[in-house]
């Protein structure tokens, strides 16, 4: 059971990599505005994220199913030595560039945001000193 459930986990998390992929695709050749491609922007950080932290509960649910098999299973089934490998690697990986990316996305969307009402309030600052009329 839990096998199955890791397996669809993955397949999750790479779905969820691909939904990513294709709004950030979406956000570089078409949006109307700014603040439009910034939620864009956002939104494929939020399921980026989703997806790193997927896909590393699924590797380290498969490893886990993988090691109990090793260890219960018959003598024959059971290696004389045995490591993590490459897919371990890659899943550490995976994870660290998802948040990475997510992060980087979750900082510019802020800062942009913060930006535009500095400018906004900037803004009303000096339609507020040049139209101040006298009493």
């Amino acid at each position: 059971g839990v096998l199955w459930l890791s397996i669809v986990a993955e397949l999750l998390y790479i779905v969820l990599l691909l939904i990513g992929n294709i709004l950030m695709s979406v956000e570089i050749f078409y949006y109307s505005s700014v603040i439009d491609g910034l939620k864009i922007n956002a939104f494929s950080a939020v399921v980026t994220v989703l997806a790193g932290l997927l896909g590393m509960v699924a590797h380290m649910m498969y490893t886990t199913v993988f090691q109990m098999t090793v260890n219960l299973g018959p003598e024959d089934w059971r290696p004389h030595t045995w490591d993590y490998g490459w897919s371990y690697g890659l899943a550490w990986t995976s994870f660290a560039c998802c948040m990475a990316a997510a992060v980087t996305t979750i900082n510019k969307y802020t800062k942009t945001i913060l930006e535009f009402k500095h400018r906004r309030k900037k803004l009303e600052r000096s339609f507020k000193i040049q139209y101040s009329f006298p009493d």
